[in-house]
Parts: structure tokens; sequence; C-alpha cells
């Protein structure tokens, strides 16, 4: 099983194990009410239309032409009160393969109406999931774009025990950035719905149990695969696993002292900030995988400066 494989196996076990406390537990998620318990969600088979409903809420899946004549994409209606309020085609998928759903899903406390999360699957090797989210805001509806990820995209889970669920995901700037993309391990993103924003709120002390969870199954996977103390795709995410918990310091110091001096993986960059393939040859740089990590750390904000906490 390849490294990012083991960690969503590893990631959908402790995942679960993580969030689910027994009912006495102070840290216990708290119990959604009983008005959006078992919301309702659907999936379409690129062929017959689908429909959930919930309350005044109705959203459908049905497909539309694509830009290829020959090719259909998926499309979601969401009517409330028997007014249209949302539709969205994902045009970057095929209706027949892409395995679109829809789900009602509270991600945002303080809405009247939960939200609706749509995605659907791009195709390809290790790609990728489209995910819109519509949600009433100020007595309209609109629809944010949640972006691209790869493999199922976005867990949700009620982390911080307000009735909401965060959206959950592996990094992707970490994926194929120090070797391939079976070789490559990725830090937990956390992300929060409030109003018509999706905040990152990873750095968030609130979220720092959570994050050790995911740090500590990391190591264990480490601790099973010795090796990966050597790897340059584990240590780069393990790194950036470290920084979100206060521990950069000391993760630091070991990854110099154990990373793979002799891997042929590129980590070249071109200094115009061109493409490397039209990158004159004196523009392309040669990183070191430090200064490699170092950038991709800074420029997805990793925090690098703080006091090491154990």
């Amino acid at each position: 099983m390849t490294s990012i494989a083991r960690m969503i196996v590893l990631f959908c076990i402790s995942f679960t194990a993580a969030v689910i406390q027994p009912a006495c537990s102070k840290d216990a998620p708290k119990a959604p009410a009983a008005a959006e318990r078992d919301l309702p969600s659907i999936k379409y088979d690129g062929k017959h239309a689908v429909t959930l409903h919930y309350g005044d809420l109705s959203v459908t899946i049905d497909s539309a032409p694509g830009d290829d004549p020959d090719s259909r994409v998926p499309v979601f209606t969401g009517r409330y009160r028997d007014d249209e309020v949302f539709s969205v085609r994902i045009d970057d998928a095929e209706a027949e393969t892409s395995a679109a759903t829809a789900q009602v899903m509270r991600l945002d406390p303080a809405t009247r109406v939960p939200q609706v999360v749509m995605t659907a699957f791009t195709g390809g090797a290790h790609c990728c999931t489209e995910t819109r989210i519509a949600t009433q805001a100020s007595d309209e509806w609109r629809v944010l774009d949640a972006g691209q990820l790869d493999g199922d995209g976005y867990q949700f889970a009620d982390v911080d025990n307000d009735g909401a669920q965060e959206l959950i995901n592996y990094d992707n700037s970490f994926l194929y950035a120090f070797a391939s993309y079976a070789d490559s391990y990725a830090p937990m993103r956390i992300a929060k719905l409030a109003g018509s924003d999706i905040n990152d709120v990873t750095n968030e002390p609130r979220y720092r149990a959570f994050l050790l969870r995911k740090l500590q199954a990391m190591e264990e996977n480490a601790k099973k695969d010795p090796h990966l103390w050597h790897s340059n795709g584990f240590l780069g995410g393990w790194v950036g696993a470290k920084s979100l918990v206060g521990q950069f310091d000391n993760a630091w110091r070991r990854m110099l002292s154990s990373y793979d001096r002799k891997s042929d993986w590129s980590l070249d960059e071109c200094t115009t900030g061109e493409a490397l393939d039209k990158c004159p040859k004196d523009k392309v740089h040669q990183q070191s995988f430090p200064e490699a990590l170092k950038k991709v750390l800074e420029s997805n904000d990793y925090p690098m400066a703080k006091a090491d906490k154990r």
C-alpha cells in the first residue's frame, strides 16, 4: 500500500476515534438538534435525476450538455419554498463518471437552514473532487467554491463542539512537492464556514488537540516503517504537522539531521517565476530539500517561529 493510501486509511480509522468520544466526556461532540439528525443526501448515477428534500428545501442533481458535444456534466438545482435559489454546474466532471453527490449538512451554526454540500469527481489517477457549498446568508442563497482537492475531498466533523461541522482535508500543496505521490505525506488543514466565507482555522488553539492526534497517527506510521525518518516526502509533511502544534524547532532539527540528501526528486525552481519548461537555463535554481520545504511552509502560513511546546 502506498504512503498516501496508508495515510488515507489511517485517517479514516483515527479520524473516527479522534472525534467520537464517550457520551459522558466533557469533550464529546455536541449532539445535533433532533431536527438536524440524519440529514438527507443523494448520489447521482449519471443517468437518472435524483432529488433530496429537507423541509422547504429540495435539491436535484441532473446533467446538461458539456463543452464537448458528446459529453454531459452534472448540474445541481436548489429550490426553496418553490423558488429556484441556486444552480450549480461543474464543468470539470463528466456526469456518468463524476460520482456527483449532494448532502444537507450543518456547517455554519448561525444560519436558519443548514448548508448543501455538492461534490463531483473529475476523474484521473489521483484527482480530484470539486466541492461547492450553498448557504442561506443574509436572507439570500449563495454558492461558495470550496475548491478542488485530491481524492475524496473534504471530511467533515464537529471538532470544536459548536453544533456545526468543520471542513477537514490534507494540505494538497505537499503532494508531489518533495517526492512522488505514493511517497508524499501531508498535514491536516481545518476550515470553518462563517456567513459567506470559508476561513482557515487550523492555527486556532481549540483545534490543537485534534491536530496532535493526527500527528500521533503519522508518527505511529513511522514507528512501523522507520525508513520514513529518512524520506523527504514523509519529513516534509511531518515538519508541517509539527509546526501546527507549536513543535517546529525540534522537528526542523531532526529533519536536518536525517533527510535524504541523495534524493533524485527534482526541487528545481525558476527564479523568474515562470514555469520550468519555459525557464531560461541560467534562471533555474536547484533547491535543497530544507530550502524547498521552508518555502512551502512560508507560502501556506505554517508557524515557523514559535517556541517549542512538547
